[in-house]
């Protein structure tokens, strides 16, 4: 199992992850809404209003994840970045397995 952290518009949370969810590719997300981000972009320091993504998913379905929220997401570049979670809840983590798509 993965967590995977991504960011994007504020105005395309929503489009995001409901296409996340319906298409199995997500369990669940936590979307924490506006945030400031400041970064090194293009040669300048840029300052964005960015939402982030905490998106639950299984270990198989990172890459074509990623894929997705790389064609959905207006941002040039968004960051799309997966954490292995060693030990789940066995309950949380059966809901996981049953929310999102078998692959193959």
């Amino acid at each position: 199992m993965r967590i995977v952290i991504s960011n994007c518009r504020p105005e395309e949370a929503d489009r995001i992850v409901d296409t996340l969810l319906s298409e199995k590719l997500i369990s669940s997300c936590n979307i924490l809404p506006s945030i400031t981000t400041k970064a090194h972009w293009k040669g300048e320091i840029q300052t964005e209003q960015e939402t982030i993504l905490i998106m639950r998913t299984r270990a198989e379905l990172v890459w074509q994840l990623e894929s997705r929220i790389l064609e959905i997401n207006s941002f040039e570049m968004p960051e799309v970045a997966a954490i292995e979670v060693q030990e789940w809840n066995k309950k949380y983590l059966k809901w996981i397995y049953d929310s999102t798509k078998p692959t193959g």
